[in-house]
């Protein structure tokens, strides 16, 4: 297979702005949007807080290693799906700082559970993120 090089400048030139924001211009309020030179640029304000929040989870877990919690990799993500379900299904914009700090204790319970399932083998994290995934599933069928 040949990759066509003005196919792929063409491709990359549209997929740019999705690189620090996953987010359509219709939802650049869920971003934090400085100017950098003459350019705004958008970043996702919850996934501010979920890559830091990831590498602190997977400190975390290095550092105490048996003795993470589960209840931690259970809960810590349950207040960024509150945030995300009130913001998104109803009128109310929400708060950038909130998103990020909701964001940040999403990403410390990924980093928590990625670490106990690749390190400890920890399967009931696998029916944790099972029932998260049911859960916002539910939630965009009935929103739609």
């Amino acid at each position: 297979m040949k990759i066509d090089p003005a196919e792929l400048r063409a491709g990359l030139a549209e997929t740019r702005r999705f690189v620090l924001s996953h987010h359509l211009p219709s939802e650049y309020h869920r971003c934090y949007s400085p100017s950098i030179g003459d350019r705004r640029v958008h970043v996702c304000a919850r996934c501010l807080g979920v890559y830091p929040g990831i590498a602190m989870g997977v400190l975390t877990a290095l550092f105490l290693l048996n003795d993470v919690p589960l209840a931690l990799v259970a809960l810590l993500p349950l207040p960024a799906l509150c945030d995300w379900a009130l913001t998104t299904f109803r009128p109310a914009r929400g708060s950038n700082v909130i998103r990020t700090a909701t964001g940040t204790l999403l990403g410390c319970g990924y980093g928590l559970g990625v670490a106990l399932f690749l390190l400890e083998h920890e399967l009931a994290v696998l029916g944790i993120g099972a029932v998260y995934a049911v859960i916002a599933g539910f939630l965009l069928t009935r929103a739609w």
